[in-house]
């Protein structure tokens, strides 16, 4: 099967679904989200372990609904990707560290 589905070479917060390719030789493998008691707000830890997932080929049937940079109006419904792809990479918390640094040195070494 390592061969069989191609992991998401981009990580730049697009949606990603591997059951949207065609595959007529073989089925997907499935796996569903069990979030336990976790509260599912939009922007949630556990849908970074989602992304994660669907980027290295689970099927896992989702939405980006939940994901950091969706945004309800009444234009419609938005997806923002670069929103995503900078809570991957930590980009909010570099934003922090940098307001530290710049107002206190000390809690920017503890």
């Amino acid at each position: 099967m390592d061969g069989f589905k191609k992991d998401n070479d981009k990580v730049d917060g697009e949606k990603y679904d591997v059951s949207e390719t065609s595959y007529a030789e073989r089925r997907l493998f499935m796996a569903i989200l069990d979030v336990g008691l976790t509260i599912t707000t939009r922007g949630n830890q556990i849908f970074g372990v989602l992304k994660g997932a669907v980027d290295s080929r689970l099927y896992v049937p989702h939405s980006t609904t939940r994901f950091p940079g969706f945004k309800k109006s009444d234009d419609g419904d938005k997806y923002d990707p670069k929103v995503h792809r900078d809570r991957i990479f930590g980009a909010h918390i570099d934003k922090i560290m940098a307001s530290l640094k710049k107002s206190s040195e000390n809690r920017f070494k503890k």
